[in-house]
């Protein structure tokens, strides 16, 4: 039986991961073992192995690994911890294949540490961009020491062959965090306005804002009081307001003491930690308005056709939907995307809209695929492959002659795009 090991660093991440997880579970041809760390493992970003098994899941292993400071010195500390931990791990609990997801600096320890075990790896969320942060660099470093790609869009698979991938391991599967989305049932009205304080018919605003971790140009601090400010500007006494805090990245603290100093004016702002995967889809459903620079504004928004203001550069060069409202990380014009946002125009334009990143079903592919693909030296042996276009003639021309790169249909899915 195929042991299939699954690392799971964040509270988002297991969310997104979890229906693969389901997927996986009920195989009977493989042994799923969740690797959790990162976040998951601190208090201070709630625990949330908790919900890993909450979820009714088993856990494997836990690595506890985060420095619990913010600074570049911190990260980087973790980073090196991360590989020591995931080795000793796999020193005596070697995985058949191991899945990642994206591009966190607490999940590249992981792939690190497989490279000298040869232990194949799976990457879920390669060859997207997020311009305004580092996680971008992690995200293709993952990919070049990747086996298989299994990847959302076409335009990442695009994008991964042009990193010189084989094709045949580049598979367009979908983003799983639709598949949650496919088949959840919200968590009814009373219970979220108990716990949350939405209400329904009134305006409810969902704030997740992760800092700029490559190329800002003012504090994390800053920008959030930015934004908030743009939303106290709009806001009434019967506006509700839920703000998640922000992962482990630099500057996640000055950003927390903002959002502290935000709810003690507001009666109406609540902020959490850490919310449970299902009461965040049903937050999000709820919102009238999502505003700040998660990925979930990107990924998952669409589905419910929640506008969203996309707040700097943390998500630039992301494919979107049109319900994605990009704007610069400054008050006036934050304010003016929330006006445009809460606009009857606005939503009306959104009523046919279509999500590009999937259908709901990717789960089943990435565990089908996981439990059989054949695991050869061919595999294991990364080879880097050219593209016509890259030669260095080609270099020297106009690059409006470039020959697109193709992806055999085998592979794709169009999704609607």
């Amino acid at each position: 039986m195929r042991r299939v090991g699954m690392v799971t660093t964040s509270r988002s991440e297991w969310g997104i991961q979890r229906s693969i997880a389901t997927a996986l579970r009920i195989r009977g041809d493989v042994q799923l073992e969740i690797i959790a760390g990162g976040m998951h493992m601190s208090e201070a970003f709630g625990m949330t192995v908790r919900e890993i098994r909450a979820n009714g899941f088993d856990v494997a292993a836990e690595l506890d690994y985060l420095e619990s400071g913010d600074q570049p010195t911190d990260i980087a500390k973790s980073m090196g911890r991360g590989v020591s931990a995931f080795a000793a791990y796999f020193a005596t609990n070697r995985p058949d294949i191991l899945t990642v997801l994206g591009d966190r600096f607490d999940m590249l320890p992981a792939v690190i540490a497989a490279l000298p075990f040869g232990i194949p790896v799976a990457q879920i969320h390669g060859g997207e961009l997020t311009e305004g942060a580092f996680d971008d660099s992690i995200r293709h470093a993952i990919t070049k020491m990747s086996h298989i790609h299994l990847v959302s869009t076409q335009e990442y698979a695009k994008r991964v062959i042009q990193m010189g991938e084989p094709s045949e391991y580049v598979h367009c599967v979908g983003a799983p965090g639709l598949d949650d989305i496919a088949v959840f049932n919200p968590i009814d009205g009373a219970s979220i306005e108990k716990t949350y304080g939405f209400v329904e018919g009134q305006t409810n605003i969902l704030v997740v804002y992760h800092p700029e971790t490559r190329g800002a140009s003012v504090d994390p601090g800053q920008a959030m009081d930015e934004l908030l400010h743009a939303v106290e500007s709009t806001v009434d006494n019967k506006t509700n307001i839920v703000i998640v805090s922000p992962n482990a990245d630099t500057g996640n603290r000055s950003i927390g003491k903002s959002i502290t100093r935000f709810c003690n004016r507001h009666e109406t702002a609540r902020a959490f930690t850490s919310i449970p995967r299902d009461a965040f889809l049903s937050l999000m459903k709820a919102a009238t308005l999502m505003i700040g620079s998660s990925s979930a504004g990107i990924i998952e928004a669409p589905s419910f056709k929640t506008p969203v203001v996309n707040v700097g550069n943390r998500q630039a060069g992301r494919v979107k939907a049109s319900n994605v409202i990009d704007t610069e990380p400054m008050s006036s014009a934050i304010r003016s995307a929330i006006d445009k946002a809460r606009s009857v125009e606005f939503a009306q334009s959104l009523a046919g809209l279509q999500n590009p990143y999937g259908d709901g079903h990717s789960a089943a592919r990435i565990a089908e695929l996981l439990a059989t693909i054949e695991i050869t030296p061919k595999l294991l042996a990364k080879r880097f492959v050219d593209q016509p276009d890259c030669s260095p003639q080609s270099l020297a021309s106009s690059t409006s002659t470039r020959t697109a790169v193709s992806i055999s249909s085998k592979h794709a899915h169009s999704f609607g795009e």
